[in-house]
C-alpha cells in the first residue's frame, strides 16, 4: 500500500476486531511492524494472522488494559519486541446504551474501568515510554457522543475524558517530539450492532445508530497521524465520518462575555434575559464557522 510508517513500532489495543483490527492491517501495510493487543485471544491470532498473510509483520500480545500492570508489560513487550515505541493507539473501549433511568452500577463502573481508566493507564505507560526516548505519536479514541447522544451518557461521558486527556497530555507533551491527538471515528462494528437491538427493544422504528461505512475507511487517518507526516499536529480531534474529513473544536469561551464589578442572582438572570438566552447552542455536535480570538485564563491563554 504505502510506506508512511515503514520501519515503525506501533502498538494498537483493542485491534482483534472491528475499527482497531482495520488500524492494525493498515499500519502494517503501510510498513509498520505491530503489536495487535486484544483481550480476546482468537482476535489477536486473526488479525496477526490476516496481517502476516498480506505479506506485513506483527506480533500478538493479549491484555487487559484496565490492568496497570498489563498496559505497562504492554507497552515494553514491543520495545522489547522491536527497539521502541514509535506509536500507540488507545483505541480499546467497551460500549452499551441507556437512558439514565436503565443505569446499573456494574455496567457504569465497568465503563468507566475500560474506557477512562483503560485509556489512562495505556496512555501514561506510552507516553512515559515516548517522553524517555525523545519522539513518538499517542492518539486516543473519542466520540461525537461526548458531545451528547441519547441514551449514550455513560459512554458520552467516558469519551468526553477521551477529549480531555488528549488536550492535557498534548500540553504536557508540548516543545518535545511526542505529540498527542485523537480521533472521533465511526463504521460499521459490533457497536451499530448494540445500538440496533437497542433501538428494537424499545420499539424505536429506524436505527438508534446505525452506519454502512467499512471500518476501513477510518484507518488511513490513524495511520497519518502515527506517522512523521503529522509532526507538527499536537492537541487535535479529528472527525472522520465516511467522505468526511474535519477538526472539533477544543472546548471555548462563548464570545463576548457579560462583566460585571460583581454578580448577583439577579444580574445572572439579566445576563441571559437579555444574551445568554439568545446564543444557547443546540445540544449535541454543531458546526461552527468563527474567528479565532485569545482568551487570558488564569492557566494559560487559549484561542476560542
Amino acid at each position: 500500500m504505502g510506506n508512511a510508517l515503514a520501519g515503525k513500532a506501533i502498538v494498537i489495543t483493542g485491534a482483534g476486531a472491528g475499527i482497531g483490527a482495520a488500524y492494525a492491517r493498515h499500519a502494517a501495510a503501510e510498513g509498520a511492524k505491530v503489536v495487535v493487543n486484544d483481550i480476546n485471544a482468537a482476535g489477536v491470532d486473526e488479525t496477526v494472522a490476516s496481517i502476516k498473510k498480506a505479506g506485513g509483520t506483527a506480533v500478538g500480545r493479549v491484555a487487559d488494559i484496565t490492568s496497570w500492570n498489563e498496559t505497562e508489560a504492554l507497552v515494553q513487550f514491543c520495545v522489547k519486541e522491536f527497539g521502541a515505541l514509535d506509536g500507540f493507539a488507545n483505541n480499546a473501549a467497551m460500549f452499551y446504551m441507556a437512558r439514565p433511568e436503565e443505569e446499573t452500577e456494574a455496567r457504569m463502573r465497568k465503563m468507566v474501568e475500560v474506557n477512562v481508566l483503560g485509556t489512562m493507564f495505556c496512555g501514561v505507560h506510552a507516553l512515559k515510554q515516548m517522553l524517555k526516548q525523545g519522539y513518538g505519536s499517542l492518539v486516543n479514541i473519542s466520540s461525537g457522543a461526548h458531545a451528547g447522544a441519547p441514551a449514550m451518557g455513560a459512554y458520552g461521558g467516558t469519551k468526553g475524558a477521551a477529549a480531555s486527556l488528549t488536550y492535557s497530555w498534548a500540553m504536557d507533551a508540548a516543545g518535545t517530539k511526542v505529540r498527542v491527538n485523537a480521533i472521533t471515528p465511526l463504521g460499521n462494528t459490533k457497536m451499530v450492532e448494540i445500538g440496533s437491538d437497542y433501538a428494537k427493544s424499545k420499539g424505536v422504528t429506524g436505527a438508534i445508530l446505525s452506519s454502512p461505512i467499512p471500518p476501513e475507511r477510518n484507518a488511513p487517518v490513524m495511520s497519518f497521524l502515527l506517522s512523521d507526516a503529522a509532526a507538527g499536529i499536537n492537541g487535535q480531534i479529528i472527525r472522520i465520518q465516511d467522505t468526511s474529513l474535519s477538526l472539533l473544536t477544543h472546548p471555548s469561551v462563548w464570545h463576548p462575555a457579560q462583566e460585571r464589578g460583581e454578580w448577583t442572582t439577579e444580574t445572572v438572570r439579566e445576563a441571559f434575559e437579555k444574551d445568554f438566552s439568545k446564543r444557547q447552542l443546540p445540544m449535541g455536535i454543531v458546526a461552527i464557522e468563527g474567528t479565532l480570538r485569545e482568551y487570558a485564563s488564569p492557566v494559560q491563554k487559549v484561542r476560542t
